[in-house]
């Protein structure tokens, strides 16, 4: 079984459309899946379009009843899925703004299937594209990808930020079992960078496949602060690097 992890906040219209594309890719793809949305404490429409939605996908909503930060509704989202997948299953995130096309899940799930851990959608594998994405911040953004992959390499990472990843059970599990209650202890869009540093003090087996990302489809602006995510996420590399985990040491030593 595939579940399909969206954490969402004041995602109304963009959920209209990608929880209908889901279904469609999924069913084009013959994988039987699950989809479970996890409401950030939205101020719209959010949690009745997922509702609405019930009839045509097999879903779950879990709804914080404030808005607690990205962090927070991935580490939701983990633990809910823990709860439910079972050996051989997988945990696929995506945003849930419409920026992630599903069409691309099979192929990820294809690559788990031969022997990853963990799969990244990445902006920097050949074949990749990034549309409606402004020069300045594509080069913002390749220059903060070096920068992680100089400071804090993960074997098979190039893109560290991405949420639209699969994860499989296993490692999931793993996860749980070394880090307990703090899969990840950033609040805000650096979570993907402390999850997949994590991931790379388990060992874990991490690769990637080429991503479109389809900026322009998304409706409204960006809920990222940038300025308050680099200092975050640069805090967080400068973490890693002098004190690596005892969890991640002794993971690596096993």
């Amino acid at each position: 079984m595939i579940l399909i992890g969206l954490p969402a906040y004041n995602e109304e219209e963009a959920l209209a459309r990608l929880l209908p594309d889901i279904a469609a890719a999924m069913e084009e793809a013959r994988l039987p899946y699950r989809v479970l949305v996890v409401d950030d404490g939205s101020a719209d429409r959010t949690a009745e379009i997922v509702r609405s939605c019930a009839e045509g996908v097999n879903l779950k909503l879990v709804q914080h009843p404030q808005n607690l930060g990205l962090g927070a509704a991935i580490q939701t989202l983990m633990r809910t899925a823990l709860e439910d997948l079972a050996d051989g299953d997988v945990l696929v995130t995506m945003d849930a703004d419409g920026t992630h096309r599903p069409a691309l899940i099979a192929p990820m799930i294809q690559k788990i299937r031969e022997g990853a851990d963990v799969v990244i959608a990445s902006r920097y594998q050949p074949g990749a594209r990034v549309v409606g994405v402004s020069g300045f911040r594509n080069f913002m953004s390749s220059g903060a990808a070096l920068l992680f992959r100089t400071l804090a390499p993960v074997r098979g990472a190039r893109d560290y930020t991405c949420g639209y990843r699969a994860y499989s059970a296993g490692i999931l599990r793993r996860m749980a079992e070394v880090y307990g209650a703090n899969l990840t202890t950033e609040s805000g869009f650096a979570c993907m960078v402390d999850l997949l540093l994590k991931l790379g003090c388990l060992g874990a087996v991490v690769v990637e496949v080429p991503m479109i990302l389809r900026y322009d489809l998304k409706p409204g602006a960006s809920k990222m602060q940038v300025g308050k995510t680099v200092r975050r996420t640069l805090g967080l590399l400068w973490r890693h690097r002098l004190r690596p985990s005892r969890e991640g040491r002794v993971a690596s030593r096993e």
